[in-house]
C-alpha cells in the first residue's frame, strides 16, 4: 500500500508538471513551477510596462475615434481608415494588456493553473489583435489606392460609411481563423497562415508600390504647374495620408520583425540556449507589438496638426 501510494503521488506530480509545461508559446512551453529568480523579474518589469501604458494606449485611441467622429476637419476619409484601425489598438489596451497583467501577476503569486488558463486565452486574443492589425493596414493601403489611382470612383463611390462597414471583414477574417489550429504545427495550419501571411505582404506591397508611383508622377506635375490649385492641395492631402499609412506599417512592422527573428534564433538554437534565457529573451520581445498600439495614435499627432490640437 505504501508503495501504490508513492507511485500514485509520482503518477499526479508527473501529470501536473506535464500539465503546466504545456503553458506558454507552444514553441516554448514553460513550466511554471519551475522558473527563476530573473524570469519572475521579467514578468515584474512586463507588469510594469502594460500598467502604465494601457491606459495611455486606451486613452489616446478613445481620443482617436472620437476626434475623428466630432471634428469636422478630421471627418476625411483617410482619417476614418485611421479610426477603424484605432479600434484595434483600442483593443489591446481593454483586453489585451489586462489579460497580460493577470497572466504575470497569478504567475508570480504562484497561482500556476490560473496562469495557465488565461495564457491560453491570451494567446488567442494576441492573435486576432494582431490579424486584425495588418487586416485593416491592408483596408488602407486599399484606400489610398483608390483614392489616388481611381480619383472619380473614389469620390463617388467611396463613402465615409462604407469605409467602416469594410472594416467589418477585417475583423471578422481575424475572429474566423481558427486560432489553436494556427499555435499548432501541423500541415493544415502552416498553410493557412503561409496562404494568409502572403496576402498580407503581397496585397499592401502592391497597393503602396503603384500608389508611390502615382505621387512621383504627380509631384513631376506639380513641379511643371500642370494642375490647378484644386488639384494640387488634393494631390498633396493624399500623399501626406499615403506617407502617414507607410510611417504606420514600417512601425508595426519594426515592432513585429525583431520578434520573428526572436523566435526563428531560439527555435534554432533552442537545444544551445537555456530555458530561463529563452523565457527572457522572448517575454522582452513579445512586449513590443503591444506597444505598436501606443505608437499609433502617437504617429497620428505628430504627423497630422489637427489630431494633434483635437487631443489636447
Amino acid at each position: 500500500e505504501a508503495l501504490t501510494s508513492e507511485n500514485r503521488t509520482k503518477m499526479n506530480d508527473t501529470t501536473s508538471n506535464t500539465s503546466l509545461s504545456s503553458c506558454g508559446f507552444s514553441t516554448f512551453p514553460i513550466n511554471p513551477a519551475k522558473i527563476s529568480h530573473d524570469v519572475r523579474a521579467v514578468f515584474t518589469v512586463r507588469i510594469t510596462v502594460n500598467a502604465f501604458t494601457c491606459p495611455l494606449i486606451v486613452l489616446l485611441n478613445i481620443l482617436v475615434m472620437v476626434s475623428v467622429k466630432t471634428k469636422r476637419q478630421l471627418r476625411t476619409k483617410s482619417n476614418m481608415a485611421l479610426a477603424c484601425l484605432a479600434t484595434t489598438d483600442l483593443v489591446v489596451g481593454l483586453v489585451l494588456q489586462p489579460l497580460h497583467i493577470a497572466m504575470e501577476s497569478f504567475l508570480i503569486k504562484g497561482e500556476h493553473n490560473m496562469f495557465c488558463t488565461i495564457t491560453d486565452v491570451s494567446k488567442t486574443v494576441t492573435l486576432k489583435c494582431l490579424l486584425a492589425s495588418f487586416h485593416h493596414l491592408v483596408l488602407m493601403s486599399a484606400e489610398h489606392y483608390v483614392a489616388i489611382k481611381h480619383s472619380f470612383a473614389y469620390d463617388t463611390k467611396a463613402t465615409e460609411v462604407r469605409i467602416i462597414i469594410a472594416s467589418a471583414p477585417a475583423w471578422a477574417t481575424a475572429i474566423i481563423i481558427p486560432s489553436q489550429n494556427l499555435l499548432i504545427s501541423t500541415n493544415i495550419s502552416k498553410t493557412i497562415l503561409a496562404v494568409s501571411q502572403m496576402l498580407l505582404l503581397i496585397l499592401p506591397l502592391y497597393f503602396n508600390v503603384s500608389v508611390y508611383k502615382e505621387v512621383r508622377r504627380s509631384d513631376k506635375q506639380i513641379a511643371a504647374n500642370q494642375v490647378s490649385l484644386e488639384a494640387k492641395k488634393k494631390i498633396l492631402r493624399n500623399k501626406k495620408a499615403f506617407y502617414t499609412t507607410i510611417i504606420i506599417t514600417l512601425v508595426l512592422l519594426l515592432c513585429y520583425i525583431p520578434l520573428n527573428i526572436c523566435l526563428a534564433i531560439l527555435f534554432s538554437f533552442k537545444n544551445r540556449i537555456s530555458p530561463n534565457v529563452r523565457l527572457i529573451v522572448l517575454y522582452i520581445f513579445t512586449l513590443l507589438p503591444v506597444l505598436n498600439s501606443l505608437f499609433n495614435p502617437l504617429i497620428y499627432a505628430v504627423r497630422i496638426r489637427n489630431f494633434r490640437v483635437a487631443f489636447i
